[in-house]
């Protein structure tokens, strides 16, 4: 199961993020300007960022773009954020390569958590869980097909986010051992 770590700011974003690399976490990074020091051909850019297209080996869209649209004119891996499952649907049907499905288990931005109801065996087959996602979810998210998660806060804002990746990680690998 994969992790992808969302950004979300600081001073050391460039140590932070090769950092996580190193654990083998993928990063997402969605600051409006890029840092210096980023390995641009490791890391997923938001589609937000100004230019992330001309220098992004990877990018991701927010809801409601045409992933066929961005599909025609970027080759590279595309990420999409879905916030229902036949959204999730229609995006890997249009092209996208990574979909996160969220909010998965905590509420955001006004959109009530989807739930355990939507854990149905191979439910979330290839796409990536979004949404106060914790380690021992990992279990769960695997019994339902998910292909891993995108987390933002249990990493990103941890006291030592190498740890707390390091932890998904392992929880990820001993569900998927199970």
């Amino acid at each position: 199961m994969r992790l992808v770590v969302i950004t979300a700011g600081g001073p050391d974003l460039a140590d932070r993020v090769n950092l996580l690399l190193a654990t083998g976490a993928e990063v997402l990074v969605r600051e409006p300007v890029l840092p210096e020091g980023l390995p641009l051909d490791r890391v997923m850019l938001s589609a937000r960022i100004p230019g992330a297209d001309r220098v992004a080996s990877a990018l991701h869209l927010p809801g409601g773009s045409s992933v066929r649209a961005w599909r025609a004119r970027f080759a590279g891996p595309l990420g999409y954020s879905a916030h229902s499952l036949e959204e999730a649907r229609g995006a890997l049907a249009e092209g996208a390569t990574t979909v996160f499905l969220s909010p998965l288990f905590a509420a955001r931005h006004g959109r009530p958590a989807l739930g355990s109801a939507s854990l149905g065996p191979a439910s979330l087959r290839g796409l990536l869980a979004l949404g106060g996602v914790r380690p021992a979810h990992a279990p769960a998210l695997h019994a339902a097909g998910a292909a891993g998660a995108a987390v933002q806060g249990g990493v990103w804002d941890a006291a030592d986010p190498r740890a707390a990746a390091l932890e998904y990680l392992a929880a990820f690998r001993a569900a998927e051992a199970q």
